[in-house]
């Protein structure tokens, strides 16, 4: 019975000491595979498909590091630039459609006020570089206007691009208690 045990232990040795080893026994994987008919076992084969899957990551990886280097020098020669940025909000009551002054570029367009009485929020029709149109009548209009240049172009007072109407007076009800 001891005997049994000493042997069973001795084989469960070594096949540990067989799996330490590896496939490839003391060699890296890459010296394995150097070796000639070991080229298309299946470890190696593997190893392969990694390897070039790394080199596709790296290419593609050294391909977005070159257009970050890129997007920074172009960054770079505009800070250096004497040109800034002049953006100003302009504010249109009770009209459909917004623009911004000589020199400025509409950026951005809102129905900043409404209410459910006025006919509520409202669709925007159409907007360019110029100006925004609202498809009805609006309370308040946002109109946000930028600018690259050396100085800022000269403001221009808003004017309501249709003429303001006094509100509709309903009768008032007669009581009746």
């Amino acid at each position: 019975m001891k005997f049994t045990r000493i042997l069973i232990v001795a084989g469960i040795a070594a096949l540990g000491a067989a799996c330490a080893t590896g496939r490839t026994g003391n060699k890296s994987l890459e010296e394995y595979c150097s070796i000639g008919d070991n080229g298309g076992t299946d470890i190696c084969k593997v190893n392969a498909a990694g390897v070039d899957r790394d080199n596709r990551t790296r290419a593609l990886a050294q391909q977005g590091v070159d257009a970050a280097g890129r997007a920074q020098a172009t960054a770079e020669a505009a800070m250096a630039r004497q040109d800034g940025v002049f953006c100003e909000t302009r504010t249109f009551n009770r009209t459909n459609a917004a623009s911004c002054g000589t020199g400025y570029t509409l950026v951005g367009c809102a129905q900043s006020r409404y209410t459910y009485r006025a006919g509520g929020p409202t669709v925007m029709r159409d907007m360019d570089d110029q100006s925004c149109r609202f498809a009805t009548r609006v309370l308040e209009i946002k109109a946000r206007c930028c600018m690259v240049g050396a100085s800022r172009a000269p403001t221009e007072p808003v004017s309501d691009t249709m003429p303001q109407q006094q509100p509709e007076q309903q009768p008032t009800p007669e009581r009746t208690s």
